[in-house]
């Protein structure tokens, strides 16, 4: 009896004390575990963390600029850059220069040596004459007057003409100037590389029409002195031929 006592008692006792052991012993080496891990993994994962951050955000600031060089412009603007300056490019196809021989024969007019369905030399060589038509005779002292009469009314078609081109070419570089303040102020607001990019090359598309405007309107102003010399040089043809034909007349009539 006293020995069951005994161990009732020495059961109770080790209930008691040995759970109270089991948590001792567990809460030293949770204890150490996280000492442990505090010194070194969090440290670590802390570092590696925060690195990975700074890649990320170098990553997604790469990726941003390179999605904003890539933006184009608004189309709507670009269109209406490049129909101004299409426009200001058809404005330089008008006016008697553009109309066939036919057509202007219909309405009474003759070429001018400006015409775009023909050259220079077939529009002096058929609307005015050759030097050779004179000297060989085929130009003679009866046609003069009617020669020189056309011949005014081919330099008046190409002083027309020249006039014509001349304003053709005023409307044509307000048109360019419009399209290139439009891009000058797209470049101004541009946001990425591409943009820029495209601004630039509407501007330099502009600075080359209007280059050739420039050059179209000397080749005009050379083209009608061409035109007067030619006619000046045909006259005076004209008018030795019919002197050197009146003084062989005198002479054969002197030497009957």
């Amino acid at each position: 009896m006293k020995f069951r006592k005994a161990a009732i008692a020495m059961g109770v006792v080790l209930g008691v004390t040995v759970p109270f052991g089991a948590m001792n012993l567990s809460s030293r080496n949770a204890e150490a575990t996280i000492l442990v891990y505090d010194q070194k993994n969090v440290e670590e994962a802390i570092k590696e963390a925060v690195q990975t951050a700074k890649i990320l955000t170098e990553e997604q600031k790469q990726l941003a600029l390179e999605i904003l060089n890539t933006k184009s412009l608004d189309p709507k603007k670009l269109l209406a850059i490049l129909q101004s300056q299409q426009a200001a490019e058809q404005s330089l196809m008008s006016g008697d220069i553009m109309y066939p021989k036919g057509t202007l024969d219909k309405l009474g007019k003759l070429p001018s040596i400006l015409n775009r369905h023909s050259t220079p030399t077939t529009i002096m060589e058929n609307e005015i004459g050759t030097i050779e038509d004179v000297f060989n005779g085929d130009a003679t002292v009866v046609d003069l007057y009617q020669r020189t009469m056309k011949n005014r009314r081919a330099l008046d078609a190409t002083y027309k003409a020249a006039a014509e081109s001349a304003k053709n070419i005023q409307v044509a570089d307000g048109k360019l100037s419009a399209s290139v303040n439009s891009a000058v102020e797209a470049a101004n607001n541009a946001e990425g590389q591409k943009q820029v990019l495209q601004a630039q090359t509407a501007i330099l598309a502009a600075n080359a029409l209007a280059a050739h405007n420039g050059n179209e309107a000397l080749a005009n102003i050379m083209a009608m002195e061409a035109e007067e010399y030619y006619v000046r040089n045909y006259e005076k043809a004209m008018t030795e031929k019919m002197e050197q034909d009146s003084r062989e007349s005198m002479a054969r009539f002197c030497s009957h």
